[in-house]
């Protein structure tokens, strides 16, 4: 900045003035004192050795200190000379020069600045951070600096907040805040003394106007319209409806600009913005005194609806219109769903849209679907959320005191829940050595919280005979895969490479260190190269171990009963699939799982060969048919041929609806020829 190189050049100047000052000084004191030592040397030195040399004991001088004399004569002499040819030199190049003018200081190059501030490039609105241009904002509204608590201000916007990574402190609520700057406010201990605020109101948000904040941020509370401030005016809010005082759950909502008017200001960097007020809340809820629940009623969605029951039997309109058990009301505001279970044949889930009451959907269970008989023909306790554009059914399927166990069904919309689409599994019941039961998992809810998902369910314990004892209430984070798929509960599915003639066993590490081994020993597995591990290890007395406490599986193999060698995988504590790659292994199996697509497509599978020919395809719609997971076993089951893997250079699933193949959809990536798990993404 000009002012700055002012302020350098002028000290430059004074600097070299000093040194050209100070060097003059010295030349002329330097030699003052060489002519006055010249002449204490030409008039005293010269005696005063000889009296030093006089102290000798000899009445006559020596022939040493002759010799001496003599040569500190010459010296003498010859330094003199010199000095008087030095001083002539000088005197005569000072009577030549002109009059001696003050020393200019250097020139070295500089590079020339403008003497008004050059015009400022436009800053990349990604790499700017706001907060200044808020605070600046604030500064311009003339609000008292009592009312601001800087410790709390955060920003959000584009520079400061990375919103493809989550932040484990608010999870969601910072992708809720991205692009906003938080000015923090101080809170008046009048109010939030002995209340609780902070831990028992909720948080709201209020779109406002600059113009409003004063009289806002002056009394600490929302005004209701109408009320009267200390200046004496009445508040107006702006809002649509002066009759409520209206803030949202959400600082989305709060932002629209029917709540928020946007305005604008010139900020200092000299560019115009625009900007939108919403002051974030606590506001305290209803209070539980007023939530004195009345008689049970059945509930009766009117003619040819749903109805309630407890009587044996099916209500006059049929089974699927009566709901016994499970009842849930999910969806958003203006999509309300009502899901059920009803009893024909087994336990059954149906739904309908709160709008449309006889718009039965039936969902789950067996009076619909071909269910497996693990399944003991119940389907219950259905669970709905919905998570980036993703909705979820949680089913739990079995007797509650037998093999209750958790599957789930994903799809884009409320009404496509169902077991026309793929049911995934999300936990299995666990049995010891014995094949008796040890404990199992189901009735579950789900509880988001800061952009987490948590499962809380039930979990029933058995005895050694496989009778339930009792039942608690466990509590499960959820991981997702990248397909919006969830992690299972307690399953491993474990693959590995071919040893010829090798046998197999399967050991766990804990996080604290400890070993189980073998946790599934070589008689279970034998020459197998897969093995499921679902949370008990039956041949290490039937220990109970959860996912998240295990830090790796070693396989251990052998072709001489010998159990020595083995490899160790590490684990994440989450991962549903393991697969080990032995040193000289040959791959036998590769497990292909893809994406769903609209409910009803069906699936196939191409391969190609490293020559460049396909077979194709390989395994047809009829044998994969809607299932999103299949195990290749080097059988093109519908080309009839078999390829090993070592020799598929690409694989690709299609997809179909209405077996219109000849508007299939494929997605494909280039295969190894030894990757045992392999995901693919259909567009």
């Amino acid at each position: 900045m000009p002012s700055i190189y002012g302020s350098v050049t002028s000290n430059t100047v004074h600097i070299n003035e000093e040194i050209n000052i100070q060097f003059h000084i010295q030349a002329n004191s330097s030699f003052s004192r060489i002519i006055h030592r010249y002449d204490t040397i030409g008039s005293r030195d010269l005696p005063q050795a000889t009296g030093i040399s006089s102290t000798i004991p000899s009445k006559r001088m020596s022939t040493v200190a002759t010799v001496f004399i003599v040569l500190a004569t010459v010296v003498g002499f010859i330094f003199l000379c010199g000095l008087l040819w030095y001083i002539h030199r000088r005197w005569k190049r000072h009577k030549s020069s002109p009059t001696r003018t003050k020393a200019k200081p250097s020139t070295t190059p500089t590079i020339p600045v403008a003497l008004v501030s050059p015009k400022r490039p436009p800053v990349d609105e990604l790499l700017q951070c706001r907060k200044p241009l808020c605070e600046d904002y604030i500064r311009k509204l003339s609000l008292p600096k009592g009312y601001f608590g800087k410790k709390y201000d955060k920003c959000f916007c584009k520079k400061c907040h990375n919103r493809s990574k989550t932040d484990a402190r608010c999870g969601n609520d910072c992708m809720k805040l991205h692009g906003w700057i938080q000015l923090g406010l101080r809170p008046s201990q009048a109010h939030t003394k002995g209340l609780q605020v902070f831990r028992e109101w909720k948080t709201s948000y209020y779109g406002t106007t600059p113009n409003r904040l004063s009289s806002i941020l002056d009394s600490r509370f929302i005004p209701l319209d109408g009320d009267t401030l200390k200046d004496g005016t009445q508040y107006k809010s702006g809002h649509p409806d002066p009759s409520h005082c209206t803030t949202c759950p959400s600082l989305s909502h709060a932002s629209e600009s029917k709540f928020a008017v946007r305005s604008t200001f010139k900020a200092i960097d000299g560019n115009n913005y625009y900007v939108r007020v919403v002051l974030q809340c606590k506001q305290r809820p209803a209070s539980d005194n007023n939530l004195i629940f009345g008689a049970p009623v059945l509930v009766d969605f009117g003619n040819g609806a749903p109805k309630g029951r407890i009587a044996t039997g099916c209500n006059t309109d049929g089974c699927l219109e009566t709901v016994r058990i499970d009842s849930a009301i999910v969806g958003p505001e203006n999509n309300r769903w009502f899901f059920y279970v009803w009893f024909s044949g087994g336990n059954n889930i149906a739904s309908f849209p709160m709008a449309s009451p006889t718009s039965l959907v039936a969902n789950a269970g067996p009076a619909s679907f071909s269910i497996p008989s693990s399944e003991e023909m119940i389907n219950e306790a259905p669970e709905v959320f919905w998570r980036e554009g993703q909705y979820y059914l949680f089913i739990s399927t079995a007797f509650f005191d037998s093999q209750y166990s958790m599957s789930y069904i994903m799809a884009p919309t409320i009404a496509d829940l169902t077991r026309k689409r793929a049911v995934r599994i999300h936990s299995n019941a666990q049995r010891n050595s014995a094949g008796k039961l040890i404990q199992s998992h189901g009735h579950n809810s789900i509880v988001e919280r800061r952009g987490q998902f948590f499962n809380i369910f039930h979990q029933g314990t058995f005895d050694s005979t496989g009778r339930l004892i009792e039942r608690s209430t466990f509590k499960q984070r959820l991981t997702f895969r990248s397909d919006g798929s969830i992690q299972t509960l307690n399953t491993v599915s474990i693959r590995w490479t071919q040893l010829l003639l090798h046998q197999y066993s399967l050991d766990i590490v804990k996080k604290d260190g400890s070993v189980i081994g073998p946790c599934i020993n070589f008689v279970r597995i034998g020459a197998k190269l897969e093995t499921s591990f679902i949370g008990i290890c039956p041949d290490g007395g039937d220990q109970l171990v959860n996912k998240g406490d295990i830090i790796a599986f070693r396989l251990f193999y052998t072709r001489n009963s010998i159990w020595r060698d083995f490899v160790e995988v590490k684990y994440d504590g989450v991962s549903d699939q393991l697969a080990f790659y032995l040193s000289g292994g040959i791959t036998k199996h590769i497990v292909l799982r893809w994406n769903e697509r609209l409910t009803g497509t069906k699936y196939s599978i191409d391969v190609r060969h490293k020559d460049g020919t396909w077979i194709a395809p390989c395994v047809g719609d009829l044998i994969i048919g809607s299932n999103i997971e299949y195990v290749f076993d080097r059988n093109c089951q519908t080309a009839k041929v078999f390829i090993e893997p070592n020799d598929i250079s690409y694989i690709r699933v299609c997809s179909a609806i209405n077996n219109d193949w000849g508007k299939a959809i494929c997605g494909g990536l280039p295969y190894d020829g030894k990757m045992i798990y392999v995901a693919v993404t259909i567009p």
